[in-house]
């Protein structure tokens, strides 16, 4: 039987991956990896959560108290409400929570607003209240819509 070398070969010989030879050749390729990576990075980030029911309960109790002691005629100092509607921070988010049909203001506007009263150096949102100006009051109210409408 004469020899052809075909039981030598078993699969087709690999072809080697192109390098490329030159700097401009190489610079490139190597920027293409960078900017895959980086694209790739790119669609690992989560996007933002869609607000909860709980956050959009916060937002609204937070902006309705605001609205209450929004006009400084409606605010007061050393008490929670008066008999002719006056309400301290507490106070407005209680009543707004009643506005809303809730038993008690939701817990993520308290702790928002108690988050805004701490940062301020006040132990409690009651002590923050009675030691600051009606303006200084309305601005917290603003931070903690804030930080409960961007999730802190």
């Amino acid at each position: 039987m004469p020899f052809d070398g075909t039981a030598f070969i078993s699969s087709p010989p690999a072809i080697p991956e192109a390098v490329p030879h030159g700097l401009w050749q190489r610079t490139r390729a190597a920027w293409e990896r960078v900017v895959h990576r980086t694209r790739a990075r790119a669609l690992e980030v989560p996007m933002p959560a869609a607000p909860t029911r709980e956050s959009t309960l916060a937002l609204q109790t937070l902006v309705l108290a605001r609205g209450l002691i929004a006009d400084e005629r409606g605010w007061v100092q050393r008490r929670y409400e008066t008999r002719d509607g006056r309400r301290c921070a507490v106070g407005a988010l209680r009543g707004a929570a009643r506005m809303m049909r809730d038993p008690v203001p939701h817990g993520e506007a308290v702790s928002s607003l108690l988050a805004v009263a701490m940062s301020r150096g006040f132990t409690d949102i009651e002590t923050m209240n009675d030691h600051s100006t009606h303006a200084q009051v309305v601005s917290a109210f603003d931070d903690a819509i804030r930080r409960v409408g961007t999730g802190y």
